[in-house]
């Protein structure tokens, strides 16, 4: 039987991955690009059980979010991927694509970090917010399981955190993309629980 999962709150962060409108929304980008955006709405109620459980015990939340140019300058290989990206504005800063989806926005005195790459820690200060914070585990959470979430887990397992990954608060646009990304973290980058354990562990 596995171990009950153990967090130590002090050390401890919930990262919230790109709970946006051009991820989740079926008026955003990717969803006009054809992008099956419908199973992304699945983790949310289940994201606000961990946020939840974090704010209450007083954990750090820390907010991922994708954000481009306005005129997306900065768009990369990702817009030679997926050219429509550009002409639908593809969460360019300030846009209604780029802004948190209802009942995701960040609260009071949460930490927002903005980023133009799969990984929260490419290119962006959230590794010198977790360490100023004496953080060395972090809870992931949001969408897409195998693109921003498990680069993200990925990136992190690298700089020495321990990774767990609540699955059902996480999600993908396919059920084989999202179960195959979670076993990928299970395998070699995260513990990989339910948000009962999670919840449960923070309480």
């Amino acid at each position: 039987m596995p171990a009950r999962l153990t967090l130590d709150r002090r050390a401890t962060a919930v990262l919230v991955v790109d709970m946006q409108n051009a991820f989740i929304d079926r008026a955003g980008s990717l969803a006009k690009m054809g992008v099956p955006v419908e199973r992304n709405t699945r983790p949310l109620r289940h994201v606000q059980r961990v946020l939840a459980a974090a704010r209450a015990a007083g954990v750090p939340v820390v907010h991922l979010r994708f954000r481009l140019r306005q005129d997306l300058a900065d768009l990369g290989v990702l817009g030679r991927k997926w050219p429509p990206l550009r002409e639908l504005g593809h969460c360019a800063e300030g846009s209604w694509d780029a802004a948190f989806y209802p009942g995701m926005e960040p609260r009071p005195g949460e930490y927002v970090v903005e980023k133009n790459r799969f990984s929260g820690f490419f290119g962006t200060d959230l590794d010198t917010i977790l360490r100023c914070l004496r953080v060395d585990t972090l809870v992931v959470t949001g969408v897409a399981t195998n693109v921003c979430v498990e680069s993200t887990v990925r990136d992190a397992f690298q700089r020495d955190y321990t990774v767990v990954v609540p699955r059902e608060a996480t999600g993908s646009y396919t059920e084989e993309m999202e179960a195959s990304s979670l076993a990928a973290m299970a395998f070699a980058f995260a513990a990989v629980v339910s948000v009962d354990e999670v919840v449960a562990a923070l309480g």
